[in-house]
């Protein structure tokens, strides 16, 4: 039964091992004393922003991040550990820990790696902190806007005052005559 065991175990690890090389973005967290209740909740939150939630033993972890992006979190893996990762937006899946952490305080964000680059815990709250994507791309079409605005305003300007004057010298025509 020991080597069937075995089997499973080492075939998790390869398929978290395939998994983990198209991370781009994965943190550590240590959740003891978290509820199961408030962790299926969160997980399920997370799903929804395409991210993935994983408590796993910190054997078979460190056995999975080898030869990934993720070899750096190793050290990271000691106590109930519970590493979240993402393909997609790395800013949400940092805001989305961030925000747990900060409702749970049992939840606490370790450490993490974007695209390659380790992230301390400090490093992480940063980068939940950078806006959404949508509201950088709403900023990026502000400014790309404003010259125009400012240019149609100023020609707007021009017009209104020569149709300003027009409109006295038509005042002083019909005045005279």
């Amino acid at each position: 039964m020991a080597g069937a065991n075995r089997k499973l175990k080492e075939q998790e690890v390869q398929i978290l091992n395939k998994r983990f090389e198209t991370v781009s973005a994965a943190i550590v967290s240590h959740y003891a004393g978290v509820t199961v209740e408030k962790m299926t909740a969160f997980r399920g939150k997370l799903r929804e922003h395409g991210i993935e939630l994983k408590v796993i033993k910190n054997t078979l972890a460190t056995r999975a991040i080898k030869g990934t992006d993720l070899a750096e979190l190793e050290s990271l893996f000691k106590g109930p550990t519970a590493l979240a990762y993402t393909d997609e937006d790395p800013i949400a899946l940092a805001k989305a820990l961030k925000d747990f952490a900060g409702e749970e305080e049992k939840f606490v964000v370790q450490g993490g790696v974007l695209r390659g680059k380790v992230l301390e815990r400090d490093d992480v709250i940063s980068l939940a902190n950078v806006p959404s994507r949508e509201v950088l791309l709403g900023r990026l079409v502000g400014s790309l806007q404003s010259p125009y605005a400012g240019m149609v305003h100023g020609l707007s300007g021009i017009l209104r005052k020569l149709v300003f004057a027009l409109d006295a010298v038509r005042r002083e025509k019909e005045k005279q005559g």
